[in-house]
Formats: structure tokens, C-alpha cells, sequence
């Protein structure tokens, strides 16, 4: 099943979970609301109940005339009924009512008939018929079906500032009115018709969040299937600010930095073919020239095939601890190193090279000085080699070289710079790239291979340290490097 599918489906069902939890859950409440809230507006309509019931305890002084006469208990409730009366039954009179005690019955029209019958049973859910009279401690004292089992709400009756008993109104457990059961369907109506909308608009909204949702995921998959054919030209568009949004985003920082890989990898192969063509060529030259005997062997043509091969088994070299670079795979053998002394060493190497291009050396420290960093002695050897390899291609003959340092905190700061001439600043971020060359239609005997300042980047790197090229002060190149010093 798609994905678009999954998505629909799950906001659908969700809709749907979260819609008959609500309709349940409202129309329970609103009946059992309802109900109660019928309760207490009944109460509202005992205003009169409750002023005879305290003047029957005033004058009787207690309840025992309920107590003791049921027929007392309906007399007072068809005194304070505000129901239209039934038309075939006309209460009679309270017992202590002049026309009741003094006159006889036959000349007293509201009296009733002459036996003096009781008031029809009344309908059990109407609102008379289900108060009862309980005393102070909620004792029953009158009312008709009473149950013991039954629920009341009750109203304290109040007299002198005192409780005298307690006015009781059973509660119903459902509506049976006309208008009451009318109101409830209404209600209910009300509730399908919402849920069908809600329904319909849940199925709408699903559809458009999920083709939202999915949107950025399509774009990601054409943008994948063009990586996979190597496009890395590919871009995609996503205008939501989410994480979705965030992944588009690396997506395509991601296809620009393969783009960017991509190129320095076909110059890379480009530039290394040429590098070592270039050796291969002239060497294969100078052996052809000799089986054709164009050439004869002699000592001055076997050391210039020796620096032939040496120059390439350089270049092999550094092509070598590059891709160990790149692989991680430097040597990790620490161990304290005097930089003072390995730079005065790699000097030594180069003094007659030094002298023959009348490069004046420069250096800040005494010679029994000693800072010591923590880190690898050859590879160390090797940056510095090739930067003073670099100072001799390039600086003008006489020139200076000078070395400079600082101390700040635990970080060692060395500065080496040389004289003109100098490096154009739009250079000056590109000289650490791989066979690079400030010109580039130097040849094989003023450039290198421009792989020098390359591998000192990652050897320095690889000693937890940073290295910059800077304008020198002295014309030409400075670069400047910060090692971390070793803890004592």
C-alpha cells in the first residue's frame, strides 16, 4: 500500500475514533445535565409548597399532622399544585378551613361530593407526586411512592433561622415528558448532522494533508532517482519550514556538495594523469632516444633519468599520504617534539639550496630554546620541509625566509613567511587546494606539483592544529600555523 494511502486511511480512522468519543461523551453529559438541571428547575416551582409546609409547622407545631393523616399531605399539595386540575376533581379545603369545620358539606360547592373522597392517585412522574417530607434528620415523615431505594435532591425548610426538616424531590432517571423527549431528539439530530459534516470535512482535510504531507516525500524521490543517475544538478523545491522542509534543504546541500565532489574528483583523476604523464613522458623519451641511438649513454644522462624517477617516486609519495589522509589513516605514534630544533633541522637539509639561491634564514628564537608539541616527528618534518621546498621555488633570488613565533595560553603560533614575490589574494584561500598553482603555465622546473601546501594542511589538521595563508610583510607569502602545545 502507498504511502499517500497509509496517511489517508490513518487521518480518516483518527476523524472518525475522536468524533464518536465526542458525539458518545456530549450526548451522555447533555441527558445527564439535562435531567438534573430539570431537578433543580422543579424546585424552583415549590415557592408555595414551602410557605404552607411552614406554616403547618408553626401551627401545628411539628410535623405528627402528616405524620398521622396522609389525606393532611394531599390536601397541602393540591393547595400549592400550579398544574391545571383535572376538570372532573376539585380539591377540597385544608381541614382547619372555616367552610370545611362550620358548614356542612352538601351547602359547600367546593367541598366535593358528600362522603369527602381523597383526590385521584396522581401520575407517579409528575412533579407533586414525587415530593416527600422529611424531618430534620431526613426521616421520612409524608409522601406518596415513597421507596427507600429512591434518590432525592433536597431543599432545607427554614424557620426562626433553623432547619425544621427538609423537602425532598425524587429524582427522575430519564425524561418522559412530551417536551422534554422533543427537545433530547432535537439534540440528537443535531449531533448526526454535525458528525455527517464533520465527517465530510474530516475525508476533505485527510486528502489535502496528505497530498501536503507527501509532497516534499515525491519531490525527494525524483531528487534521489536523479542522484542515483548521477544528475547532481538536481534541486528540489519544498516551501514548508518544517522538518520535511529541513530535509529538502540538506537534500540539496547535499546534491551541491556531490556536485562540488564530483568535480574535484574528475579534476583530480585530470590533474594526477597529467602529473604523472608528464615524468613518464620525458623519461620514456630519454630511453627511446637511447635504443634508437640517438643518444649516447652517459653519466650526466643517467643522473638526469635518476631525478626523473626520484621526482616521480616523490610525487607517488605524496599521492600516497594524501589518500591516507583522506582515509584517516595518518600515523598516530605521539611523542613531545622540540619544534625549534625540527625546524633547524629541516633547515640544515636545505642550507646549500639556501645558499645557492642567496636566501637569507631568519628565526626569532636562540638556538638551546625549547617549546615542545605533542605529535609525529616525520610527518611534522614534512610540512616544514615542503614549505621551505616552496619558498625556494617561488621567492626571487636574493630574498629572505623568516621564522617567527608566539606563545598564547597552550597554543603555539608559527609564522613563516618570504619575500617576493607575492601571492594574489584571490590565491591566497585556494593555495591549500589539491595540485594547485598560483600560475598555472609554470613548468615542471620553477612549479611543483602543488601538492606541498595540501598535504601540509592535512598534517597539521591531523595534529589538531590550523594553518593559514596571509600577505607577508616582507613582500611575498606568509603562512601562519597554531599547534597546541604539549601538557606538562
Amino acid at each position: 500500500m502507498k504511502l499517500k494511502y497509509k496517511f489517508f486511511i490513518a487521518f480518516i480512522i483518527t476523524s472518525f475514533l475522536i468524533l464518536f468519543l465526542v458525539v458518545g461523551v456530549t450526548q451522555l453529559t447533555i441527558k445527564k445535565n439535562f435531567i438534573q438541571f430539570v431537578n433543580n428547575t422543579e424546585f424552583d416551582k415549590l415557592t408555595k409548597m414551602v410557605v404552607l409546609l411552614k406554616q403547618s409547622y408553626q401551627q401545628n407545631d411539628g410535623w405528627d399532622d402528616f405524620r398521622d393523616s396522609p389525606a393532611a399531605w394531599r390536601d397541602l399539595l393540591f393547595q400549592s399544585r400550579p398544574e391545571k386540575m383535572d376538570p372532573d376533581h376539585i380539591p377540597p379545603l385544608p381541614f382547619d378551613h372555616p367552610q370545611r369545620k362550620n358548614e356542612p358539606p352538601h351547602l359547600n360547592p367546593l367541598s366535593g361530593p358528600p362522603s369527602l373522597e381523597h383526590p385521584k392517585p396522581m401520575d407517579p412522574n409528575t412533579l407533586h407526586s414525587r415530593l416527600c417530607l422529611f424531618d430534620v434528620d431526613k426521616q421520612y415523615v409524608a409522601g406518596d411512592n415513597y421507596q427507600t431505594q429512591d434518590k432525592f435532591d433536597y431543599q432545607p425548610l427554614v424557620f426562626s433561622n433553623q432547619i425544621i426538616g427538609w423537602l425532598g424531590l425524587k429524582n427522575r432517571p430519564e425524561m418522559n415528558k412530551p417536551l422534554e423527549l422533543e427537545f433530547l431528539e432535537r439534540q440528537t439530530n443535531s449531533f448526526y448532522t454535525i458528525g455527517a459534516g464533520i465527517i465530510v470535512l474530516a475525508i476533505f482535510i485527510s486528502y489535502i494533508m496528505s497530498r501536503h504531507l507527501l509532497s516534499p516525500i515525491r519531490e525527494l524521490v525524483r531528487g534521489t532517482k536523479a542522484m542515483r543517475n548521477f544528475d547532481f544538478n538536481t534541486t528540489i523545491t519544498v516551501r514548508s519550514t518544517d522538518e520535511l522542509g529541513g530535509l529538502a534543504n540538506d537534500f540539496n546541500l547535499m546534491a551541491q556538495t556531490l556536485k562540488q565532489y564530483e568535480t574535484l574528483r574528475k579534476n583530480w583523476i585530470s590533474d594526477i594523469s597529467h602529473e604523472l604523464r608528464t615524468p613518464v613522458a620525458v623519461i620514456r623519451s630519454k630511453i627511446e632516444a637511447l635504443q634508437d641511438g640517438i643518444r649516447v649513454m652517459t653519466p650526466a644522462l643517467l643522473d638526469s633519468l635518476h631525478t626523473d624517477i626520484l621526482g616521480l617516486g616523490k610525487l607517488v609519495n605524496d599521492l600516497h599520504l594524501i589518500s591516507l589522509a583522506d582515509s584517516k589513516n595518518l600515523p598516530r605514534d605521539r611523542e613531545p617534539v622540540n619544534i625549534f630544533k625540527l625546524i633547524t633541522r629541516c633547515l640544515d637539509t636545505f642550507l646549500i639550496r639556501l645558499e645557492r639561491q642567496q636566501l637569507t634564514v631568519q628565526t626569532d628564537w636562540e638556538k638551546e630554546s625549547r617549546v615542545d608539541i605533542r605529535g609525529d616527528t616525520i610527518l611534522l618534518s614534512r610540512v616544514f620541509s615542503n614549505l621551505i621546498e616552496n619558498s625556494l621555488r617561488y621567492t626571487d633570488s636574493p630574498g629572505t625566509l623568516k621564522f617567527s613565533h608566539i606563545i598564547g595560553g597552550n597554543r603555539l603560533i608559527l609564522s613563516v613567511e618570504d619575500s617576493t614575490p607575492g601571492v594574489p589574494d584571490n590565491s591566497l584561500k585556494c593555495i591549500f587546494d589539491r595540485l594547485y598553482r598560483v600560475e598555472q603555465s609554470r613548468n615542471r622546473i620553477t612549479g611543483g606539483s602543488g601538492l606541498g601546501l595540501s598535504i601540509a594542511k592535512q598534517i597539521i589538521t591531523h595534529h589538531k592544529g590550523t594553518i593559514e595563508a596571509f600577505p607577508s610583510t616582507l613582500g611575498g607569502l606568509k603562512i601562519k600555523i597554531e599547534l597546541p602545545l604539549q601538557e606538562t
